[in-house]
């Protein structure tokens, strides 16, 4: 049977004035390539877990944000075939937090802010986050 790797990640929306949260990775020497680089909250989902649940998981426990499953949008999802067999399917979700919305972090990021679309757009982050960032805003979902 083919190992199949599945991740989700959420482009989280302020409703107060519409900022995005973007945070940035901690220091991380054996992986240069996330090491001290813009990401969004989320991350590997467990074997048996619906991807909503793991997703909701991964952004309480690097985030300290409890959102709802109601809030989350599907926005974006491929699926790579590696070299060795191993198939990995990546999802991008949106979703809106609405008050204050209280930021903890946990070890996995040294920091984050709250940007506009231009600036989430602009950013200089790994592929594919750029053409999904750009899908999204085509789509009327990062406006």
């Amino acid at each position: 049977m083919a190992e199949i790797n599945r991740a989700a990640k959420a482009l989280i929306r302020r409703e107060s004035d519409g900022r995005y949260l973007v945070l940035t990775c901690s220091l991380w020497p054996e992986n240069p390539r996330r090491s001290q680089q813009p990401d969004l909250p989320g991350g590997t989902i467990e074997p048996g877990e619906r991807i909503e649940e793991g997703l909701l998981r991964e952004v309480q426990e690097e985030t300290g944000l409890q959102l709802s499953p109601g809030v989350l949008q599907l926005g974006y999802c491929f699926t790579r075939l590696r070299d060795d067999g191993v198939s990995n399917s990546f999802l991008l979700f949106t979703a809106e937090t609405s008050g204050e919305a209280t930021i903890t972090l946990s070890w996995e990021h040294e920091s984050y802010q709250w940007m506009t679309a231009k600036e989430v757009l602009d950013l200089s982050i790994r592929s594919p986050y750029p053409e999904m960032f750009q899908h999204l805003h085509t789509v009327g979902l990062l406006v």
